[in-house]
């Protein structure tokens, strides 16, 4: 991830909990990162999550979703927009507290959003 974006996400690295963290566009690449097969497949499908959210939440209340949260077995799943580029995905333990890492990814988010 490129410096001023690793900056950025610092904070939300250290929040107790968090797995696995990445920014990526709307279309699902990463941005300012070096990408695994995993990583990369893991973001394409949170943006078509992502997507697919949005557009049911316009038809059903004619609101624009920002945020979207799984929570499976093995942990949580949660997805931010970062603006209209970009999102950021976070797979977080099973068990972790949401708020600590909701809060940091709003902070994220909205740097983000700026930048983009």
């Amino acid at each position: 991830m490129s410096n001023i974006y690793s900056n950025i996400m610092l904070d939300l690295r250290k929040v107790d909990g968090v797995k696995m963290l990445a920014l990526a566009g709307r279309d699902g690449f990463l941005i300012g990162e070096n990408p695994s097969d995993e990583t990369e497949t893991m973001t394409r499908l949170f943006a078509t999550m992502l997507n697919t959210t949005e557009n049911v939440s316009r038809k059903l209340n004619k609101v624009s979703t920002d945020r979207l949260i799984v929570d499976f077995d093995g942990g949580k799943i949660i997805m931010m927009k970062a603006g209209q580029k970009a999102f950021i995905s976070v797979m977080a333990a099973q068990g972790a507290s949401v708020d600590p890492i909701m809060a940091e990814l709003e902070k994220a988010a909205g740097k983000i959003k700026k930048i983009l």
